[in-house]
């Protein structure tokens, strides 16, 4: 299978996003969580709480990164996938 010139143009700009995406992220790391679990199990409010504690220096003890002072900073951010709707943390904080 031969690849077109336009296929080679098409992975060299796909190969460079993916480097500068690398780049990025090696120098600002970033974690995105997902959590799963039954009905009523208790996600909103398990979410809703470790996003408070960890962008207002809350207190976690058995959590190591945190405890030992490996995470530098957390702070909210506008979502990267306009195709995942972004969690309403605000809205959950004002109805506990």
């Amino acid at each position: 299978m031969a690849f077109s010139f336009q296929d080679m143009v098409e992975e060299a700009r796909v190969s460079a996003r993916a480097l500068i995406d690398y780049g990025e992220h090696f120098f600002n790391p970033t974690v995105r969580l997902g959590v799963t679990g039954l009905s009523r199990a208790g996600k909103t409010v398990f979410i809703t709480a470790l996003i408070h504690g960890l962008t207002r220096g809350g207190r976690f003890p058995v959590f190591e990164a945190y405890a030992s002072g490996r995470i530098a900073r957390a702070h909210l951010a506008p979502q990267p996938d306009d195709a995942v709707p972004r969690f309403a943390y605000e809205t959950h904080l004002r109805a506990r």
